[in-house]
């Protein structure tokens, strides 16, 4: 940190973020600044400086004083963000950590993960960081019957593109490995598809992909190339198979020929492609954007059955259908 850094961070005020004292990694140096808050709005107190280790003694210690929080400020929410990603396995698999702190992990740090991509989606770790995600949380969803039940009630219902990515994700590979036809290798490829399927937008003027009214025909034109965009990143990357490709590039296609970049039907699109159409479909209608309001699960499924049954894949459908209304 330079000295301008250390400066703003002692003259603008303080904003806190709660940090699970069980979310932190014994004997793992934090990059970030732990903080006890104080009552009476007396300024918090430096509990642990950033660059020492966070010890089991220390973890025994603030639970002997039923302290299940520490604090971050929030101009260092980005260092304490990247510590959960790159501790995320180490979180999932501890038996003792509760199941509600687990997803709110795998939401934050994929949400935080989607965020820096479509900042910089050419980086050189963008696929790396996206298959270690998908691999972890996939584990994570197989072996905890009821995470996809949680992760449900902290879904985020604004509509940002990377939230949608997360959420499209979550709701894919689930999909995927409830119908029990895929291996998980299988799963796994396709779920950096899936989650990685609107990264074209990346590539697409801001105005147009946040705009708050209906897009003129200029600017929908415009819009429709981000799949094709989306293929293009990553084949500069490379390393992303093909099933992750074919998710990426026609996941706007529909099964009646009506979908886009090539108006394919049923017969031409992989599983993969129309698990996560119907995934993109009712995650964009059960969030919330500028232009219009959310609808709730029963009333997105009810559209989707009446004005849609012909552009979705039905066995698929019917089988979303089951699992939201027992997630």
């Amino acid at each position: 940190m330079d000295l301008k850094e250390e400066e703003a961070l002692t003259t603008e005020p303080m904003q806190l973020i709660p940090v699970p004292v069980a979310c932190l990694r014994a004997e793992t140096l934090t990059s970030f600044n732990l903080y006890l808050r104080t009552r009476g709005g007396q300024p918090p107190v430096l509990y642990r400086e950033k660059h020492l280790p966070f010890t089991e003694e220390d973890r025994r210690r603030l639970e002997d004083n039923n302290i299940k929080h520490l604090f971050v400020d929030s101009r260092e929410e980005k260092d304490y963000l990247r510590y959960l990603e790159k501790n995320l396995g180490a979180i999932l698999s501890d038996p003792e950590l509760p199941l509600e702190h687990k997803t709110e992990v795998v939401y934050v740090s994929g949400r935080f993960l989607m965020r820096e991509m479509f900042a910089d989606p050419r980086a050189g770790d963008t696929v790396t960081r996206s298959k270690a995600y998908v691999e972890l949380t996939y584990e994570f969803l197989s072996h905890e019957k009821t995470a996809f039940s949680q992760l449900l009630r902290i879904t985020s219902y604004d509509y940002y593109t990377y939230t949608h990515s997360i959420n499209v994700f979550v709701f894919s590979i689930t999909l995927a490995q409830r119908l029990g036809s895929f291996s998980p290798e299988e799963v796994r490829e396709f779920g950096t598809g899936a989650l990685l399927h609107d990264i074209g937008k990346s590539m697409i003027d801001p105005s147009i992909v946040n705009c708050k009214g209906k897009l003129t025909q200029e600017q929908w034109e415009e819009m429709k190339r981000h799949p094709e965009l989306g293929c293009r990143i990553l084949d500069g990357h490379g390393g992303v198979k093909p099933a992750a490709m074919e998710v990426v590039r026609y996941h706007h296609e529909k099964v009646n020929g009506t979908g886009y970049p090539e108006r394919r039907k049923a017969s031409d699109l992989p599983p993969f492609v129309r698990i996560c159409t119907i995934a993109d479909i009712f995650d964009a209608l059960t969030t919330k954007r500028s232009y219009k309001g959310a609808v709730n699960t029963f009333e997105a499924l009810r559209i989707m059955k009446k004005e849609m049954a012909d552009q979705l894949d039905p066995e698929f459908f019917m089988s979303f259908v089951r699992m939201m209304g027992n997630p």
